[in-house]
This record gives C-alpha cells, structure tokens and sequence, in this order.
C-alpha cells in the first residue's frame, strides 16, 4: 500500500476540495506520458492503479515476433520463453516497467502539478461562479490606479473605476459587501468582476 500517496490525496481533497478520483487520472496519464518520453510511444504502454491503496503497475504490452524490427513494441521468441516458457510467436507478454529516467520523472511531476492547478482554478469558478449576481464580502487589498483589488477568499476581484460610488474611498484591509457583476473563465483563473 502506498501510504503518502493515498495520505497526500486525502489532504489535497480536504483542502483544495479536488476530487481523489480526479488526481489519481492525472497521475495515471502522467505515468503513461512519462512512458511516451521515455520510450518514445505509449501505445503499448498499459497503467493499472488500485484506487484503495494507490499502488500502481505500468506494464508494456510486447507481441511475441521471429525477428525484433521495433524493441519498444516487439519481444523476440528467445526472450519471452525465459521470462516464460508458455509464450509462443503473436502472444502479447506484459512486461512490468519501473524504470524511468529522470527528466521523464520530472515531466510526469509537472503534468500533475499542473493538474492540480487546473482542478483549484476550476473549483474557485464554480465556486464564485454560483455567487454571480449575489452579494459577497471582501477585503480591500491596495489600489491598482484607479481601480481596487479586493479579496474574496479563495480568489480576489477588481473593483474597477466604473463601478464604483464617486467620492467613496476604501483604506486597506477594510471589509466591504460587493455585487458579483461577472464571474469569467481565464487561463490565469477566475476574472471576477464585482461593483
């Protein structure tokens, strides 16, 4: 059992509030990427994960050939026969991979990271996206010209110019209600507009 995998999980789905389910597809996909850069092509390349336990095998399917033209998809006869006797030429043999170098390593950590911050954005969206037309509070953070960042929490909103009461000023750290005018999905994350 892998028991900081399974932990690290639970603590990113109680914090972030991203899915278990939604973290252990990412780390499937980035296994099989990282099989792709290591080995070239991933079309062979099976991921099994327990969901329970979170242990993993990564398994290259071979076909059973007279003669290798193509090492990462074929296992010659002599080689499959002594990792088991019952092999004969077409067979597909799984053979278990866990060896990764390290920028394939190092790219498999990115893509998951990466997914990680795709499912946090995604979640403060949903998120203010539900307060859209409603009534939030926030606290005024600093003024950007003439414009006001306000945080809201898990995501901060610009109080622009026009949306403002004239001769109204906010000092910093000051707790204001604010409408959600519109909540927009960024590459950066949430853009939420508020007056």
């Amino acid at each position: 059992m892998n028991t900081e995998l399974l932990e690290a999980l639970t603590i990113l789905e109680q914090e972030k509030d991203i899915s278990k389910e939604t973290l252990l597809d990412a780390i499937e996909n980035s296994l099989i990427n990282a099989c792709k850069n290591h080995f070239g092509k991933a079309d062979n390349i099976k991921v099994i994960m327990d969901r329970q336990t979170c242990d993993y095998s990564v398994f290259a399917e071979k076909t059973v050939v007279e003669n290798v033209e193509d090492d990462v998809m074929e296992i010659s006869l002599a080689n499959a026969k002594m990792i088991d006797s019952k092999f004969d030429l077409g067979d597909i043999v799984p053979i278990e991979s866990k060896s990764f170098g390290r920028i394939a390593t190092q790219n498999a950590k990115n893509l998951i990271l990466q997914k990680i911050r795709e499912e946090e954005r995604k979640v403060v969206y949903d998120q203010y996206f539900e307060k859209e037309k409603d009534i939030v509070t926030g606290v005024v953070q600093r003024y950007v010209g003439k414009n006001i960042s306000i945080n809201l929490g898990k995501a901060d909103a610009m109080l622009t110019e026009n949306e403002q009461v004239k001769g109204e000023v906010f000092k910093p750290t000051e707790r204001i209600k604010l409408y959600v005018v519109e909540v927009k999905n960024t590459t950066k994350g949430p853009k939420i507009l508020v007056s």
